[in-house]
């Protein structure tokens, strides 16, 4: 026999440990279960997992990478096979199929989610989200445009321009 200790969350959250005996064929499932419980325990405190964001290693079942406003100007390198997930904050945003579909296709149609309470009529609140799928190696340019940068206020000059260079590789 082995004795695991096994974290075993309270009513007020706080996590505490609860000693358990586990036979030698179920010591993974044991852990498994340790690893999941302590995962449920850190996102309850708070704390939320970091997506991966674009141009940064994927793990083993990482296939989405993340962009947003943030990602504007930037290059970023995928694999291929990944999909590539682009959210900008406002409903305005118009975005495109990329430059190059052979390498980076659209995968459905783009979609924007507006922001139901806390937002003024004509606000732009919200997000623009589209989705694609590195398919073969090269370049692409993910593009959106948008007029209006708010309720009644035009954008000027790049505040209306995102522009994101993919570089999709094995």
């Amino acid at each position: 026999m082995i004795e695991v200790g096994a974290p075993k969350i309270a009513a007020s959250r706080r996590v505490r440990f609860q000693a358990i005996k586990v036979t030698r064929g179920r010591v993974a499932s044991a852990l498994a279960l340790v690893v999941f419980v302590a995962g449920a325990a850190g996102n309850a405190s708070g704390r939320t997992a970091t997506p991966q964001l674009a141009g940064a290693t994927p793990g083993l079942h990482a296939v989405v990478v993340l962009a947003n406003d943030g990602s504007n100007g930037n290059t970023v390198a995928i694999r291929r096979g990944q999909r590539l997930r682009v959210v900008l904050s406002s409903t305005y945003w118009q975005l495109q199929p990329s430059s190059n579909t052979t390498v980076l296709g659209l995968v459905g149609r783009p979609a924007t989610t507006p922001k139901l309470t806390g937002c003024v009529p004509g606000g732009g609140c919200g997000t623009a989200t589209a989705t694609y799928l590195a398919s073969a190696d090269g370049h692409a340019t993910v593009t959106a445009t948008r007029t209006s940068c708010g309720e009644a206020l035009r954008c000027i000059g790049a505040s209306g321009k995102f522009t994101l260079h993919v570089v999709v590789v094995r």
